[in-house]
């Protein structure tokens, strides 16, 4: 993989694609499907500044597991405020007057001030913004930024704060804002805590989870909350095809999964015919297991036994997902 050299400012989208990059190795399996890894500062497209891990902040003082601390955010004029967020949107706190300055699309230009004991101060500048359509019908619109840091080596470049997962590095790699929850990237737990963010990459699971409609920090679909704790960690286990629940993932960068979920809201793009079910789910994990999507069921029944998934499975048992296997 790359790191992204940002020359320019560049105008974001996203297309909703279920596959992005090529295999790499059995060691890089963490939170990825079709994803990538993202928690813990361990995952290999994982946000970081100059070898930091930042993908995991305190907004409020604390260092992370690499003892990076947020000091706040730059205005371009060199005023400094409190970085905190609004909704699913960064946003730049005037503790003085308790009042927003600057929200979202508003902080472009502007520098989130980091600080780490032997790096010193860390300058994430915040180039672009930009809404992503959902991949849920009728779900709210997803926050995304392009963040970059100053290499101390090349002063003069910005480079992304999310390394691009094709080798040519052409493409500016997005991120976006999750506001309350920490993922744990061993055990694919997730645990609430209104203190932190997580600043998570493009094509890593907790994007995913987001475009799928199931972010704490946006209303789910036709509702006027979020999804419950329960059925997000139902949707990371799913992408990460965690199906005994313990956090190992089965599945590798590039493997197709059609996934649909309970709700409706999302459906799988490789049709629901029956024979090709992979898997119901829920915050457990996989309820059953008939076709996985990468390995074999030998390989899964040797850490847990799952039984097939049957028709009736499906119609009686409570599941927030089922999974289809690409043709």
């Amino acid at each position: 993989m790359k790191m992204r050299m940002i020359t320019v400012i560049c105008s974001i989208g996203m297309t909703a694609a279920a596959c992005p990059s090529a295999p790499e190795s059995d060691d890089e399996l963490e939170y990825r499907d079709t994803a990538c890894p993202n928690c813990g500062g361990n995952g290999s497209n994982s946000a970081n500044a100059n070898g930091y891990p930042i993908d995991q902040l305190n907004l409020y003082g604390w260092p992370n597991d690499a003892g990076v601390t947020v000091t706040g955010i730059k205005s371009p004029v060199g005023t400094t405020y409190a970085l905190r967020t609004a909704g699913q949107e960064l946003a730049a706190w005037d503790t003085a007057t308790d009042t927003f300055v600057a929200v979202g699309e508003d902080l472009v230009g502007w520098t989130i001030k980091l600080h780490e004991e032997k790096a010193g101060t860390i300058d994430i500048e915040v180039v672009d913004h930009d809404m992503l359509e959902s991949w849920a019908t009728d779900g709210p619109d997803v926050s995304a930024y392009v963040l970059a840091y100053h290499n101390p080596d090349n002063p003069g470049e910005l480079y992304s704060i999310c390394p691009d997962p094709e080798e040519d590095g052409d493409d500016v790699i997005k991120a976006t804002i999750v506001r309350g929850e920490l993922y744990d990237d061993e055990t694919k737990d997730i645990t609430v805590n209104g203190e932190w963010i997580t600043i998570a990459c493009e094509e890593n699971a907790v994007f995913k989870m987001k475009l799928l409609g199931y972010s704490p920090d946006l209303d789910f679909p036709g509702l006027t909350d979020p999804a419950p704790l329960e059925n997000r960690q139902a949707t990371i286990r799913m992408i990460t095809a965690d199906y005994c629940g313990g956090g190992h993932s089965f599945t590798l960068t590039g493997t197709h999964v059609g996934w649909e979920n309970d709700a409706g809201t999302v459906t799988s793009a490789y049709g629901s015919a029956w024979a090709d079910v992979e898997a119901l789910w829920n915050e457990d994990g996989a309820i059953c297991l008939s076709n996985p999507r990468y390995t074999t069921l030998g390989v899964v029944q040797n850490l847990c036994n799952l039984p097939l998934c049957t028709p009736q499975m499906a119609a009686t048992v409570p599941h927030e997902w089922t999974t289809y296997k690409a043709p």
